[in-house]
């Protein structure tokens, strides 16, 4: 009887492996792709004869399309295909990557890279969907710390691979290549993307109505504002860090600053950590120890004039903000029920990259009108009350 029952078991393990590690790769270029223009802002403004500070608007603009359309994928991604949601947003990245190389304006590579946002969007909206229906509560946290962690694996990987090709070819041609590497991925999709039996007929509009009566409650909203004002502070230190290190004392080139980038792995360290944290020890606890030790890593980054203390920061800062991602996901998916999870984790990741568009742009103005302090100083007064939100967060679910 053992024997019989071995095989099956075994059989179904290896394919959920397959699954989580090709949605992983998926989810590593998809969002990646978002995040491909972060460190050449310098050679995008040469190449279009435009202010520096202008090219922030290419990342901005991306992020902000792929937040917003988490909220038009999110919904659908419990009612459509998991599949045809997949291959859709990879055909309309790679399209997007294709045709980004031969533009001439840059209002229309602006609109290009923004409809790369839109269909980007998709697929990791569709994966952490599937990911969330088909994982047991007690193994969410730890399931989706590697969803989490591919992200991150993807914003590092995408920004260093482009800025050295960059360096050594152009920016046109390493978007190719990016692109190339999409579509090797999506061989890979009827593989470990289960087809899912046609659900009946529905209405679109109830989907998103559902959907939006999530924001009415209190305690959904407060832990959505806590990614939202992380993500501000974390995404937009980091755009703005570009132009800090290109500038005096450190006049860091493309390359340098690509190499720079994999400190961020870390951020898979913390993402995975606090994931098993979670398992023996309070989560609530845990976010807001979290949450108060951003505080540090945004200190170093700001004050740090020698390069080792900023690499320091920068590795502390990911270890951290990503730490946070599986613990404040679980706690939502916990408020919400189970047929609304591709939801509430699409309107996560859509209130933390919109936060993270709003902060790129914003601190972009504090940085241009004021100085860097000025920036270090909003982001640290915003991490404290975001602390001080959690707690609030926290005393309503317990009562």
């Amino acid at each position: 009887m053992q024997s019989n029952v071995t095989p099956v078991v075994y059989s179904k393990q290896l394919k959920t492996k397959t699954s989580i590690i090709v949605s992983a790769i998926l989810i590593i270029l998809l969002v990646g792709s978002v995040y491909i223009s972060q460190l050449i802002f310098q050679e995008i403004s040469k190449s279009f004869n435009i202010d520096i500070l202008e090219a922030r608007n290419v990342f901005s603009l991306a992020c902000c399309f792929y937040a917003i359309s988490f909220f038009i994928y999110g919904p659908l991604s419990d009612r459509i295909a998991t599949r045809l949601l997949v291959l859709f947003g990879c055909i309309g990245t790679v399209f997007c990557l294709g045709i980004s190389g031969i533009i001439s304006s840059f209002n229309l590579f602006l609109f290009i890279m923004s409809l790369l946002g839109f269909f980007a969007a998709a697929v990791p909206a569709a994966l952490f969907a599937y990911t969330a229906r088909n994982t047991p509560n007690e193994k969410l946290p730890q399931t989706m710390g590697v969803m989490i962690s591919a992200s991150i694996i993807g914003i590092i990987f995408s920004r260093s691979m482009i800025a050295m090709l960059t360096d050594y070819w152009s920016w046109q041609v390493a978007f190719m290549i990016y692109a190339c590497l999409i579509i090797c991925a999506c061989f890979f999709i009827p593989f470990a993307i289960k087809k899912t039996k046609k659900t009946s007929k529905f209405s679109i509009s109830r989907t998103y109505i559902d959907a939006a009566k999530l924001l009415l409650n209190h305690s959904v909203i407060i832990f959505l504002i806590i990614g939202f004002i992380l993500f501000f502070v974390y995404l937009g230190l980091s755009s703005i860090l570009t132009f800090h290190l290109k500038s005096a004392p450190f006049y860091l080139s493309s390359t340098t600053l690509g190499w720079l980038n994999f400190v961020g792995l870390s951020a898979t360290i913390g993402a995975t950590l606090t994931g098993k944290l979670s398992q023996f020890m309070c989560k609530e606890r845990l976010l807001i120890i979290c949450l108060l030790c951003v505080i540090a890593p945004v200190i170093m980054i700001g004050f740090s004039s020698e390069l080792l203390y900023l690499i320091l920061g920068i590795f502390c800062l990911f270890l951290v903000v990503f730490g946070i991602q599986p613990i404040l996901i679980a706690m939502l998916n916990q408020i919400v029920t189970i047929h609304s999870r591709g939801a509430i984790s699409s309107l996560y990741l859509l209130f933390c990259l919109a936060g993270g568009s709003l902060g790129t742009y914003t601190l972009g103005i504090l940085y241009e009108n004021w100085n860097w302090i000025s920036v270090i100083i909003t982001c640290i007064v915003l991490t404290f009350f975001n602390a001080f939100l959690a707690w609030l967060g926290i005393q309503r679910i317990k009562k």
